[in-house]
């Protein structure tokens, strides 16, 4: 009764956070916003009268284009699960908050790595995430086969495209913190930090070292070094087969920043891809086609299981990194990264 007369009444509510920065913190909510012609995934915090409904289940086939599921007559994938709710009330604060962009990977997609998304904005952050054309799950899938399925799109190999829908999104913030939408009054565009994964690490690392509107950032599995002063920190997991831990190191180390190896976890442990079961998918689906390009296909699927339970570490960094058989799984370290990125981006935020 308490919490519906202060929503009735537009009183605020208060970001009481558990001292210990890898545990959740408020409920969060998530909209789809298009900004700037950038389809975007929006994570906020929501209001306590949200704190009993249940949390998003996202749809990947979403992102999975026609001409892929056509081509192999039908398509079934697990979904992600997070505790976000789909197009709930904001939390009613007295201040603006931080903003955190996302950048994902190559195969990726704006929701890959949800939890985490979920998990900053559940301490007092609105996370902002796009899909980046030519790197995307929804252009690279079509590309799996020999002739290409329509729709198939490698740009992002020769180019990197996130730098450009970054600066789109950095450009519109201003506009969307004055207007009257969902970040109107809620966000602070002088307190923006940015995150990124394998490629989106790269893009992450290209776009702090350039753009001064980015006050913090945090490189997961991949980036360049960066000599501009901005705080920084490099993550990676050990026995990644995809980005060698051994070059985030090289690239934290020559930035003077921080760096956390997270020993014996793969390439995906910053993200959601894991709860997919790709590898899995893979054999059952992919594997036996005549049709399948196999110079990408090997490479594409390697990147789908590697840090999963489905997958295997890479002959090469088996012995080289001490990984065995198998991986440590995402959800024995992701308590670690999310306090990590946790306690980064309040010191700096």
């Amino acid at each position: 009764m308490l919490i519906f007369t202060a929503l009735l009444f537009g009183c605020t509510e208060s970001l009481d956070l558990p001292e210990d920065p890898s545990e959740f913190g408020v409920p969060v909510g998530v909209q789809t916003l298009e900004i700037d012609g950038h389809t975007t995934e929006v994570w906020y915090p929501a209001t306590d009268s949200n704190e009993r409904l249940a949390g998003e289940v996202i749809d990947v086939l979403a992102y999975v284009p026609d001409s892929f599921i056509e081509h192999l007559g039908s398509v079934s994938v697990n979904g992600i699960t997070t505790s976000a709710r789909r197009d709930v009330e904001p939390r009613r604060l007295a201040d603006p908050l931080p903003v955190i962009l996302f950048s994902h990977g190559f195969g990726g997609m704006r929701v890959q790595s949800a939890n985490l998304a979920t998990h900053l904005a559940s301490r007092g952050y609105i996370v902002l995430s796009t899909d980046h054309s030519g790197r995307s799950l929804r252009d690279v899938l079509p590309c799996l086969f020999s002739p290409a399925l329509e729709g198939c799109d490698l740009s992002g190999f020769g180019s990197d495209p996130a730098e450009d829908d970054l600066d789109d999104l950095l450009d519109a913030l201003p506009g969307l913190a004055q207007g009257d939408g969902l970040l109107g009054g809620r966000i602070d565009t002088t307190r923006i930090g940015l995150f990124g994964h394998s490629a989106g690490a790269n893009s992450t690392t290209t776009v702090a070292e350039d753009d001064d509107r980015i006050d913090a950032f945090v490189a997961m599995a991949g980036g360049q070094a960066v000599t501009r002063d901005v705080p920084g920190l490099f993550m990676a997991g050990t026995c990644d087969g995809i980005v060698s831990a051994t070059g985030t190191e090289e690239a934290a180390t020559e930035s003077a920043l921080p760096y956390i190896a997270y020993d014996g976890a793969g390439h995906l442990a910053f993200s959601d891809l894991c709860d997919l079961q790709l590898t899995t998918f893979a054999e059952a689906n992919l594997l036996d086609r005549d049709d399948l390009d196999p110079t990408f296909s090997d490479l594409l699927i390697a990147l789908a299981g590697d840090g999963c339970a489905d997958g295997t570490p890479a002959p090469d960094v088996v012995g080289i990194n001490e990984c065995s058989d198998a991986f440590v799984l995402p959800e024995a370290v992701e308590p670690d990264i999310r306090g990590a990125l946790t306690t980064h981006f309040d010191a700096h935020l």
